[in-house]
This record gives structure tokens, C-alpha cells and sequence, in this order.
């Protein structure tokens, strides 16, 4: 999800203090870093002068990432910064922007408060916002183990779940799904001079809010991953800022819009509150990134078979619903006899299919590789897995849940409509492999 971050740098020696975070977390994403200083115009040689000491620095940095095992490249530029930042970003093929905290960059960028809005509304790219070193279980890089997403009940906050349950795979990490609901709710309930709405729409409201994240939850937890889910009483950002405090290590994924019937979340004030107070790191997904995101899947979907006779709208609609997932060799995407449901679509990398893996017997079945799909029968049926799948190398597939498989034909039958053939000639397949 993340091939590549860019790191704003000015070449302060305080950069060896955020350091060891940097290293870790691109470690664990196997992500490459591109450190990127931008100078201001000036006098030819004088500016000469000074894209070489910035370049020396930055290639101190990357020799110290090299040997830390994280590869990274060094590039210095020359103009306003906040526009060669996004130019570079497109320039170097990144797709996470990584900012450092305040007094790490004051020297080419000014402070970073002083960018922030415009960074977050310029970006083109996720943004990671860095915390001070100072902040607790910084100082040393200490690994992230949980990842916090704030939701509010819209489809557009939901998109920071896909990176959410990435994060969560790699890293790994916890998941803490969060909304807040009761301080404005009670705050309405003063404002209309109705004192009885604190108690029963509070009431109405906590539960419709437990009950949904909940459900988000449990989703999750079928995908394998460990899930809280919590209620905030109190304003979004200083609850989110609060419980990240509550929770060390933790990292805070949002998105940049969401919208509710009684509250308007994440359209600007609130990530920038968050990411200008959080002492943790805050990832901000910006909504037009992630509709990018969707159209990448919904294209990958459309050269399988399996999916090739959808329309684009539905195309989009299951896109929006499936996920990319990231295996090491050796690692098992489906396990034989377990009941998780669902398909995989490979992008890159091989798999094997092995039937009594964990036995003196075991075979191999087939190997698959790119566009190959598998466990697509898992999506009509809820069946036991009859085989065990493992990378033979890393692998990347596309992920689509029988749950949310089903969800999509309720709503729009003619998948199935389209969709049957394939199955009903794939099944047969699977029949005449079994009788031979």
C-alpha cells in the first residue's frame, strides 16, 4: 500500500533523534524512504554551496538507514517549499509524505505548524505526522502495536480501514476502532433548551454507536485481527488525542472527510487539531487518494475472470469493499478446514495449494501466480476451507470477504446475474478435477 515515503528534511543533527521511530516503522513496511531537502533561491554560488553541505548531510543520513536495513535515496531541490514538496513527491513515485515534528525542520521549511494546513490540504498522498522524540515510548523507536481509527458511522471515514487493517497486518498491531457521539449529542440537548434529549437520545445514540462499531469489529476479527471497540464522551479530537495518550505505541488513522446526520468530522479542523496535539503518530488519508485507491482494485477486479463481465459501477462498489493484502514467503493466506470465507485475487508473487499440510501425506495441489484467483467458492458457500494456501515468495492478492460479498448482492442482484456462468462452469471444473 505504502512503496515509497518522502521525508521533508533540513538537515538539523536533531534528525538523529527521531531516528530510530523512522527506521523502525519503514522497517516494518519494508518501505523504502526518500529524504528530500528543499533550499530557498539565492545567489549561484552561494546556493551551490549549499545544496552540497545539504546533500553531504543527507547522504550521512541514508548510510545510517542502509546499515539499519532500510533503503533510502537523498535529493535536494531548490524553491517554495510546500510546491516542491508535492513536485518531488510525484518526481521520487511516493505515495506516503512523512513529516517530522516541530524544530526538526526549521531551518528550509520554517516551523511545521506554520505548513501544516497547507500540507494537508496540498497533499496528493497519505501524510504521516511524526511525534516529538520526547513524547513517551518515542525516544527509543519503540514499536507500534496499535493503530486507533476514528469513525463516525460514514462510508468516508471508513476509508481509512484499508490502510488500518494493512498497517495492523505488517507492523503487526492491535486495532482500536473509536466514535464519539455523546458530548454533542448532550451539548444539542443545552442548546435547544431540552434538557430530556441528554438522557434518551444519549442513550438511543451510544447504542446505535456501540452497535455499529461492533459490527465494523467484527469484521475485522474474522480477518483475524485483534479488535477493541470504544465510545468516546467527549469533543472528536481531544477524545481521539486522549485515548491515543491512554494507549502507548499507538498510531491514529484518519480521513480527511466524514460526515453524520448530527456531526461533521474529519473536514480539516479536526485532523489538523489531532495531528498539531497527538504525541503519537497521526496517519492522515486524504479522500481523493483513497477513491484512487478503490479505482486501482475495481481495474484489478475487472481483468479476472471471475469479474470481467461487470459493469465499472459494480466493479467500484466490490472495490470498495476488498482489500490488499501483503504475505512473506511461507506465510498461509487460507488455512484447510478453517470457516473464514472469502476470495484472492494474486497480483504479484506465487502460492501453492497443499491438501493435508500439516501431515506425513502432504500434497501439493497447484501453484498459482499473478491473476490467478482462488477460494471463490468460499464466496457462495460457508464451507470449511478444503486446502491449505501458503506464499512461496512474497505475494500480494486482492481480498474480498463473503460478507461483504453478499452485502454487495442484496444491493445489486445483477452481480449474480453476471457473475453465475463463471461460477457455474468453474464448479464444474472443480468436479471434473475430483472424479479424475
Amino acid at each position: 500500500m505504502f512503496d515509497r515515503a518522502l521525508i521533508p528534511f533540513d538537515g538539523s543533527t536533531q534528525f538523529d533523534t527521531i531516528l530510530p521511530s523512522v527506521t523502525r516503522f519503514a522497517r516494518g513496511l519494508h518501505m523504502p524512504l526518500v529524504l528530500a531537502s528543499v533550499l530557498a533561491p539565492g545567489p549561484t554560488a552561494t546556493l551551490e554551496q549549499r545544496r552540497q553541505e545539504a546533500d553531504g548531510h543527507l547522504q550521512e543520513i541514508v548510510a545510517r538507514l542502509t546499515g539499519a536495513g532500510v533503503e533510502a535515496t537523498a535529493v535536494v531541490a531548490v524553491g517554495r517549499p510546500v510546491q516542491e514538496m508535492m513536485r518531488l513527491v510525484e518526481q521520487e513515485g511516493c505515495n506516503l509524505l512523512l513529516l517530522l515534528p516541530r524544530g526538526e525542520v526549521a531551518q528550509a521549511w520554517g516551523a511545521l505548524g506554520s505548513i501544516t494546513e497547507k500540507v494537508l490540504q496540498a497533499s496528493p498522498v497519505p501524510i504521516l505526522t511524526m511525534p516529538s522524540p520526547a513524547a513517551p515510548d518515542q525516544s527509543e523507536g519503540a514499536p507500534i502495536t496499535t493503530v486507533i481509527v476514528p469513525l463516525d458511522g460514514s462510508s468516508l471515514a471508513e476509508m481509512a480501514l484499508p490502510y488500518t487493517e494493512e498497517l495492523a497486518q505488517q507492523l503487526p498491531a492491535d486495532v482500536i476502532l473509536t466514535r464519539a457521539v455523546s458530548a454533542s449529542i448532550a451539548h444539542l440537548g443545552v442548546m435547544m433548551d431540552a434538557p430530556f434529549l441528554d438522557r434518551r437520545v444519549l442513550e438511543a445514540t451510544d447504542a446505535e454507536a456501540a452497535d455499529y462499531l461492533e459490527k465494523v469489529a467484527e469484521k475485522l476479527r474474522a480477518e483475524g485481527f485483534a479488535v477493541q471497540a470504544q465510545l468516546l464522551r467527549s469533543q472528536p479530537a481531544p477524545g481521539i488525542v486522549a485515548l491515543a495518550q491512554q494507549t502507548p505505541h499507538s498510531l491514529i488513522a484518519l480521513t480527511t472527510h466524514g460526515r453524520s446526520a448530527l456531526a461533521r468530522w474529519f473536514i480539516g479542523s479536526v485532523a489538523e487539531e489531532v495531528v498539531e496535539t497527538a504525541a503519537t503518530p497521526v496517519l492522515v488519508i486524504p479522500l481523493h487518494y483513497s477513491q484512487l485507491y478503490t479505482l486501482k482494485i475495481a481495474d484489478l477486479l475487472a481483468q479476472t475472470s471471475l469479474f470481467a463481465a461487470l459493469t465499472q459501477e459494480e466493479l467500484q462498489r466490490l472495490a470498495e469493499a476488498a482489500r490488499l493484502r501483503a504475505y512473506p514467503p511461507g506465510e498461509v493466506i487460507v488455512r484447510e478446514g478453517e470457516q473464514t470465507a472469502g476470495c484472492f485475487i494474486i497480483l504479484t508473487g506465487q502460492v501453492e495449494v497443499v491438501k493435508d499440510v500439516d501431515t506425513a501425506t502432504a500434497t501439493v495441489l497447484a501453484r498459482l501466480g499473478p491473476g490467478e484467483i482462488f477460494g471463490e467458492m468460499a464466496m457462495i458457500d460457508e464451507h470449511p476451507r478444503s486446502a491449505t494456501v501458503r506464499a512461496i515468495e512474497t505475494t500480494e492478492c486482492v481480498g474480498l470477504r463473503r460478507s461483504d460479498f453478499m452485502a454487495e448482492l442484496q444491493r445489486t442482484p445483477e452481480i449474480a446475474v453476471h457473475m453465475l456462468p463463471v461460477l457455474v462452469r468453474r464448479l464444474r471444473e472443480a468436479r471434473t478435477m475430483a472424479v479424475e
